[in-house]
């Protein structure tokens, strides 16, 4: 008798044991489960917030810059880095709609947003040392170009040129549109108000040795005319990038040579 009741009590335990290891191993997948259901609904929400907040304020192409050895370096995207060193002439002509995004300076001028931060950093920098460059050219429409280059072609026909040498002479000043660099917004010119011969003035001989580590170059020499095709003007300087401004005074090249250097590499 002894025997059979031991017997269903063991059976009875047995059936009782397994009833709470199914009880506590669902227990277990529900709350599997609900951990499981908040990360993919917390995931998702946070994807969701971040693409609105990206589409609300989209990245800017130029990252952040920093200071080294008193030069000013900026990290550019791929297709940025691409523009730095375009450059415009009978062979590599620009577009009629070609509008680059624009920065305006100083409420007069507008230029490349590409060389915002390099240009406020040199003209502050300019400052510190008692130099106030004064931008007073920028970004060109194809009207304006065409406009300007029309004046310049008048005033030299006016002066007794045929009207193929007056086009020849304004071209070598202030090319047509399609072939002007000012459409890209990547160059500047600048004016030095207390000097009536810039090359001895203290703004150039800063910018000559201060404009390349803020991605400055002149882009108009007298040694390059040849290649250039442009008149020697030391107010207009073209941005590149510090990078490429540095190797250019190195190699002694201009925008042109350092071009086809790059292509070839």
């Amino acid at each position: 008798m002894k025997k059979k009741d031991l017997g269903k009590v063991n059976r009875s335990y047995d059936g009782i044991d397994r009833q709470e290891r199914t009880a506590g191993l669902m227990a277990l997948r529900i709350f599997v489960v609900f951990v499981m259901l908040v990360f993919i609904v917390g995931t998702a929400v946070l994807f969701a917030y971040n693409f609105r907040k990206e589409a609300e304020n989209p990245p800017p192409s130029v990252a952040e810059s920093s200071d080294s050895d008193g030069a000013y370096y900026q990290i550019f995207s791929s297709d940025d880095e691409e523009e730095l060193l375009k450059y415009c002439s009978e062979f590599y002509p620009v577009s009629e709609k070609v509008e680059p995004k624009l920065y305006t300076y100083n409420e007069k001028i507008k230029v490349n947003a590409i060389m915002k931060d390099s240009l406020d950093k040199m003209v502050e920098a300019a400052a510190k040392d008692g130099i106030r460059i004064e931008p007073v050219m920028g970004y060109m429409t194809h009207r304006e170009c065409e406009t300007h280059f029309h004046s310049l072609c008048l005033k030299f026909q006016d002066e007794g040129a045929t009207a193929a040498e007056a086009e020849g002479k304004a071209a070598a000043i202030f090319p047509p549109a399609k072939e002007n660099e000012y459409r890209t917004g990547m160059l500047i010119k600048v004016s030095d108000m207390e000097s009536s011969d810039f090359e001895t003035s203290n703004m150039y001989s800063w910018l000559f040795r201060n404009g390349i580590n803020y991605g400055f170059i002149n882009r108009y020499t007298e040694d390059k005319e040849e290649i250039t095709g442009i008149e020697a003007d030391l107010t207009v300087y073209r941005f590149v990038g510090t990078e490429n401004a540095q190797k250019m005074r190195r190699f002694g090249m201009c925008l042109e040579e350092y071009y086809d250097y790059s292509m070839a590499r």
